[in-house]
């Protein structure tokens, strides 16, 4: 997988781990540096599928990502096109977390979502990027003499 050409981590303590269901999408979201309300509700929709154990058509993520938004008295807007929630199905695919089959998405290898951020996001995104900067650091050390 390529890595991606940004990834802005935050890191929050434990005590934001008592937030409810949606602010948590967001907070988990915002971990990774996406802060758009689209990509958290078709995060969102995707893991009610998953408690579901059921994939879903884009258009079927879209729908429900309409149906969200009347259900909290939000107005669709712009960024709840089908575009728009294609592009973010293709993020969560890019850095591992969803996978294709057939139409339909699913969390990869139909596995509970923290899984599969362990076992493919994370190796392949947070790890690389840390191994890198480690080579960074240590070039770095190199174009300043810096011996121990």
């Amino acid at each position: 997988m390529n890595l991606l050409s940004e990834l802005t981590l935050k890191w929050y303590d434990d005590s934001s781990l008592m937030l409810e269901d949606r602010e948590l999408v967001e907070l988990f979201l915002d971990s990774l540096g996406i802060s758009r309300g689209i990509a958290a509700d078709v995060f969102e929709v995707l893991l009610r599928a998953k408690a579901k154990n059921i994939s879903m058509s884009s258009k079927e993520i879209r729908n429900e990502v309409l149906d969200l938004r009347k259900q909290r008295k939000q107005s669709p807007d712009d960024s709840s096109t089908l575009r728009n929630v294609q592009l973010w199905i293709k993020y969560f695919r890019k850095i591992g977390m969803l996978e294709k089959v057939g139409d339909r998405y699913l969390f990869k290898g139909n596995r509970k979502p923290s899984l599969v951020f362990r076992e493919n996001v994370k190796p392949e995104v947070i790890d690389k990027t840390s191994d890198y900067l480690i080579r960074a650091l240590e070039r770095l050390e190199e174009c300043y003499e810096i011996k121990k």
